[in-house]
């Protein structure tokens, strides 16, 4: 937290119906979230086994837990803001309250007793989740913004909306956190919803869900003046809208005072990288202000599981992975993850250990550092506000196809991390994407068609995907390629051939996951970040300029080809590209033992090799090329200086044997 503006410290209390139940009076108790496993479950009966599934039976995370009143709250959070304010007395602190749609963290029993008329989404363990567009039933009972009770009717955003803004100033709360989905769907974690069912589309039901869903939203900021935090589903923009009629462009830019949702915690708990990346990039191509999140999922209070150890195997994948992707905003510049959020420092019974926060921290302060500054080698132009404005019935099939066909290309190896929405595209030159291959779905509007064929022709590669009758709109073009999305996602990645990228797997069985891969432009070199889902298989890599040669790493070369078998999970620059048939290849970072350089990568193994050599920026004119290991290096003159209008600087030399050092000076 050092050198950190803010500092939030989200509170899950409960399961937010210690909001819904608030009444103003600080001496009533409530339910706070002291189980695990289901909340709304049974307890745990005298007589079975301990080791019954949390599922279902709960059971409390200790002895005895104390009983919780909203006075004492109240204390818990005044205490915290007055010692965190002691330990960073640079940064804003505060702290935030939960509101969650189902029945997993606290006993609710305004949700699955009294008003069970809300609770119509997808359940979990029996239990319903929120609809936030249902409406409430009449309610005699005393809260603190319906003293006389619920009147028959009161939208759910009203009610909540009305008890937020009294509970929240009187707790000292700053804002407030909507959990799995609220406002958004009451099927968070499903594809389905009111509008598609899996297999059928209710085009009749979208003008009617869409203008619902949106309404939540007015009727909540009507009533409450706290700042909003999101969890959002666990899918895509196109997939919420055509399944749900999530009209996300608008709720954007409805000056509601909201961050964009996070990335799901999908890789963790199911081993889905692809929607997780994919989801996450049609979420933040447009952002509603200038916080762009990022959350890691460290510990699990209420399932016993530290998804560092458990599901990670304490490797970064979903540190690097997730932290690679970056927007290109309408000025044409790069942003990446500015707001990081830890899901949660204490594990299911309390505990906070050090090994869990210190093993993962180098990893995320790392993946900040390389972080993109450039347009990635794949960007995808995403057509945020075409999809979720449209009241074209027939586009719901074209998205939903499309988001899923973009999340398994992504599974099957596809490198993309980058994404530019259609608005801010269209506001962009040539110039920013020269280095890129851009992948697009066929457009809704013909100005971003036109600019894509435009810069096609200026020599910009272009994929574009759809089905059949979709592609039939697009013409045929130089340096374009069509792809139907109903045929395999794994021809998206082969596609990339035309223009000089080739990345296959070699798997030993069949049906074995090939890696996941996040490829981004730093400090004029890549960097790769790679899942790999199954240790055994092999990555073979060709790009333009040659096999990459991981820094780090051996490179086996195979017929021109780099290939490499990741660990679980790798973080890699890349500086070095080789032609070279065979051989095995070394890339090294070296001590310069040298006053005018700064670094050294050794590479070894070379053999009648062309090899081009990038070097950081701001460094073009102090690197030199060393051909042995003398202390005082002379620069190699097989090797010359390209100035290459695409690709910047770079040296490249043509016949080189053994052993060179690529030197790189201090920045001028």
């Amino acid at each position: 937290m050092k050198n950190r503006r803010v500092i939030s410290l989200l509170l899950w209390v409960g399961d937010g119906s210690e909001i819904l139940d608030y009444a103003g009076n600080l001496d009533d108790t409530f339910e706070w979230a002291r189980f695990v496993g289901t909340a709304n479950l049974p307890y745990l009966e005298d007589g079975e086994p301990l080791e019954t599934s949390l599922h279902k039976r709960k059971q409390d995370y200790i002895k005895n837990a104390p009983v919780m009143t909203y006075g004492i709250l109240k204390t818990i959070i005044s205490c915290l803001k007055e010692e965190g304010k002691k330990a960073f007395p640079e940064a804003s602190v505060r702290v935030g309250e939960t509101f969650d749609i189902g029945p997993e963290f606290a006993i609710s029993d305004f949700k699955y007793n009294r008003h069970t008329e809300i609770c119509s989404g997808s359940r979990l363990d029996k239990h319903g989740f929120v609809d936030a567009t249902a409406r409430l039933h009449a309610d005699d009972r005393y809260y603190a913004a319906y003293p006389q009770g619920i009147p028959e009717g009161t939208p759910f955003g009203t009610f909540l909306g009305k008890q937020s803004e009294i509970f929240l100033k009187d707790m000292g709360f700053d804002y407030l956190w909507l959990s799995n989905g609220l406002g958004f769907s009451a099927n968070p974690w499903d594809k389905t919803g009111k509008i598609f069912d899996g297999e059928r589309y209710y085009p009749e039901k979208l003008e009617m869900t869409k203008e619902n869903v949106f309404a939540f939203w007015k009727l909540f900021r009507k009533e409450c003046s706290f700042p909003l935090e999101t969890r959002g589903t666990n899918n895509s923009v196109g997939i919420d809208y055509a399944s749900d009629g999530v009209p996300l462009y608008d709720i954007y830019n409805a000056e509601l005072d909201i961050t964009a949702p996070p990335n799901s915690p999908w890789a963790a708990l199911n081993d889905n990288y692809g929607l997780e990346i994919m989801g996450h990039m049609t979420r933040v191509c447009e952002l509603p202000n200038e916080r762009f999140p990022f959350r890691y999922y460290i510990h699990d209070p209420w399932w016993i599981n530290s998804p560092w150890y458990d599901r990670y195997d304490g490797s970064p994948c979903d540190i690097y992975l997730p932290m690679a992707i970056s927007r290109i905003n309408a000025d044409g510049k790069i942003e990446t993850a500015n707001s990081l959020s830890i899901l949660s420092i204490d594990n299911s019974y309390g505990d906070m250990p050090d090994a869990c926060v210190n093993e993962p921290l180098p990893h995320i302060l790392k993946a900040e550092k390389d972080a993109a500054d450039e347009p990635a080698p794949l960007v995808w132009v995403y057509p945020m506000r075409e999809y979720t404005t449209s009241e074209n019935v027939e586009l719901l099939r074209e998205m939903n196809l499309g988001d899923n066909y973009i999340c398994d290309a992504i599974n099957d190896g596809l490198p993309l991390c980058c994404v530019v929405s259609t608005d801010n595209f269209l506001k962009h030159s040539v110039d920013i994407y020269k280095k890129s291959i851009l992948i697009s779905p066929v457009p809704e509007n013909p100005g971003v068609l036109d600019r894509l064929l435009t810069f096609a022709k200026q020599g910009i590669g272009v994929l574009v995907y759809g089905t059949k009758e979709k592609l039939q709109t697009v013409p045929n073009f130089d340096n374009l390629v069509k792809l139907d999305v109903e045929e395999s996602a794994g021809h998206l990645r082969e596609a990339l051939s035309a223009w000089g990228y080739e990345i296959s797997f070699a798997k030993k069985e069949a049906g074995i996951k090939p890696p996941t891969i996040g490829i981004v432009r730093h400090d004029n070199g890549l960097f790769f970040s790679v899942y790999n889902a199954n240790t055994t298989t092999d990555t073979h890599l060709k790009f333009p300029f040659g096999a990459p040669i991981l820094c780090g790493a051996e490179a086996e070369m195979t017929d021109g080809r780099s290939s490499y078998r990741f660990s679980r999970g790798e973080h890699r620059e890349c500086r070095v590209f080789v032609e070279q048939n065979n051989g095995v290849i070394s890339c090294h970072e070296a001590p310069p033992v040298n006053a005018r350089f700064r670094r050294a990568i050794k590479i070894m193994g070379l053999r009648d090799a062309t090899v081009c050599l990038f070097p950081e920026k701001g460094c073009e004119s102090a690197v030199s090329i060393a051909k042995s290991n003398d202390r005082t290096p002379e620069f190699d003159s097989r090797f010359t200086a390209v100035h290459d209008e695409k690709y910047g600087t770079y040296l490249k030399g043509e016949h080189i044997d053994g052993t060179i050092r690529f030197l790189i000076g201090r920045k001028c």
